[in-house]
């Protein structure tokens, strides 16, 4: 008898086929669990990341009432103009005319003063980060000069402001007397014309040149976070009650 008994081996092998298929369909499984944690790992990461910049706008949004008790909606619609105009989301903008409006009144500058100084810096801030390649928050910083007269940090953006050379200023601007004979306030005004005039090159420099590939960018970046800022508000007033 020549004849070979398979059973066995069909036997084995229908457990292996159905093993496998069983396999297959637990990994499927598995890979479709697994998907659906990333997936609300990034929600819950989007979320958080809403909430942060909502909260950072609502922030701001305080300063700026406090400092401009009857210009706050001016600010508003600056703020909300600047990522065109300036390559600034809404919350930068206000974060900048805030902290440089507050800064103003305390050397005694009246409401409209401090607001026409600290959107023509906030403004700056965006065009010379543009100008020079540096970030917003770095731009921002060193036009702070204005009114801590502090030196050192403008010498990057190619402007020396030293003693003299502001005394020279003063004078060709005919104000007729140094910064020796002038008031604090009167010397932050000095420092203000002086760094505006330093910087007239990159005045405007954001608008010249948004159509460039880094400008598109940052401008991209700017409105996606504009709306995960709105999205962060509703989700604040979501949540607020709840954790009240």
């Amino acid at each position: 008898d020549t004849r070979v008994d398979t059973k066995g081996f069909q036997k084995g092998m229908n457990a292996i086929e159905k093993q496998t298929g069983n396999m297959a369909s637990t990994f499927g499984k598995l890979g479709k669990v697994i998907a659906a944690t990333f997936a609300i790992s990034k929600i819950v990461q989007f979320g958080k990341k809403a909430i942060e910049l909502g909260s950072d706008l609502q922030e701001v949004q305080n300063v700026v009432d406090v400092t401009f008790t009857t210009m706050s909606d001016k600010v508003d619609e600056f703020a909300k103009s600047a990522i065109e105009s300036a390559g600034l989301s809404e919350t930068m903008a206000k974060k900048y005319v805030g902290t440089f409006g507050a800064m103003a009144k305390s050397f005694s500058f009246v409401e409209s003063e401090a607001f026409n100084m600290s959107t023509a810096l906030t403004q700056l801030s965006g065009d010379v980060a543009s100008f020079y390649n540096l970030t917003q928050d770095e731009a921002y910083t060193k036009l702070k000069s204005v009114f801590t007269g502090e030196t050192e940090s403008l010498k990057d953006l190619g402007v020396v402001m030293t003693q003299t050379a502001l005394d020279s200023f003063a004078m060709a601007e005919g104000l007729g007397k140094t910064t020796k004979q002038m008031t604090e306030q009167e010397k932050v005004a000095l420092r203000y014309r002086f760094v505006l005039n330093q910087l007239s090159g990159a005045s405007g420099d954001f608008a010249r040149t948004s159509d460039s590939w880094a400008n598109q960018v940052r401008m991209l970046k700017l409105n996606i976070e504009s709306i995960m800022a709105s999205v962060g508000q509703a989700l604040i007033n979501f949540f607020t009650p709840i954790i009240r």
